[in-house]
């Protein structure tokens, strides 16, 4: 089904997730888990900005707010924690974690299943510049 909200979507983020397997780096010898690229188109505002001054470090921390569009749900293997790559609007593409995801409220009871396979699932990532 596809998502209410797929007129204004504004972004698209891609995170890497482990798949099953593993790999040998060629370069190191490392055994690494095998990973895949899971792309989530969304809708997303620019939820709230905060400035961190550390001695000799200014960290902007932006906060995005919204919905997946495409597809509507995000793959089990993106979880609290996941990084990946965020490309709003016209900005530049910037690495991004995922704050909150799958939120409990809203989602659960009749009402809330109906929002979560029309609007698709609301997360809120973090793009933090130094």
């Amino acid at each position: 089904m596809a998502s209410a909200l797929s007129s204004v979507m504004n972004a698209t983020v891609t995170f890497q997730v482990a798949k099953a397997g593993t790999y040998t780096d060629p370069a190191t010898g490392n055994v690494l888990p095998a990973t895949k690229d899971v792309t989530v188109k969304l809708f997303l505002k620019a939820q709230s900005m905060g400035v961190r001054l550390f001695p000799g470090v200014d960290v902007v921390d932006t906060v995005y707010e919204g919905y997946a569009v495409d597809p509507v749900a995000f793959d089990a293997g993106v979880v609290i924690g996941t990084t990946g790559t965020l490309t709003f609007a016209a900005e530049a593409p910037a690495a991004c974690e995922v704050l909150e995801l799958r939120m409990n409220y809203g989602s659960s009871g009749l009402i809330g299943s109906i929002l979560a396979t029309t609007l698709g699932q609301k997360v809120r990532l973090v793009v933090r510049k130094f």
